[in-house]
């Protein structure tokens, strides 16, 4: 198990594969209401408490599980924040959803298409990845102009792809980001 504090309020967790079966975990049930996975989950934040000081057992949090090729899985945990003035929980995270994903072989057509997108009103969710070859746009829905720059990933899954073997250029409102840089 890898553990990589990010802020005071977000924890990164690697498992591999030995991990899952340590654990006795299977990324179909992580998601369900399990007493096994619930007792495996504060098993591994206890652990990560003693190693990173990270300490989430007294906070509501925000829990992103994203699987991996090797048959592990990456494990986001972000503490949630109540807002005094409302009593409402929020969190600062961005959550990367199976939205509609483009690919682009450039940038500048990455960023035209982020213009045109603020020019339109465009205000959705959006993020940047990328990797080696390609930049990817994940946005909260379809736009059929960007077909003209840009593949159209179908597979809604597509995004754990992208989140394993891609960096995050922007995260949270890059539409709004990248169309300042035209």
């Amino acid at each position: 198990m890898e553990l990589i504090l990010i802020s005071d309020s977000k924890l990164k967790i690697m498992l591999s594969q030995t991990d899952m079966i340590k654990y006795a975990l299977k990324i179909e049930d992580i998601d369900r209401d399990d007493n096994r996975a619930r007792r495996a989950f504060r098993s591994i934040l206890d652990e990560a408490k003693h190693k990173t000081g990270f300490d989430a057992a007294s906070e509501r949090v925000f829990v992103q599980v994203f699987p991996c090729r090797s048959g592990g899985c990456e494990i986001f945990v972000t503490k949630l924040e109540k807002d005094p003035d409302t009593e409402e929980i929020s969190a600062t995270v961005s959550k990367p959803r199976a939205n509609t994903i483009y690919r682009f072989s450039d940038l500048n057509s990455l960023i035209s298409v982020c213009y045109t997108l603020s020019q339109q009103g465009y205000e959705g969710e959006s993020a940047v990845y990328c990797d080696d070859k390609n930049y990817y746009l994940s946005i909260s829905s379809q736009h059929m102009f960007i077909d003209e720059y840009a593949d159209m990933r179908e597979n809604k899954k597509y995004i754990y792809h992208i989140l394993e073997h891609c960096e995050g250029i922007c995260t949270r409102a890059a539409v709004e980001t990248l169309a300042a840089l035209r």
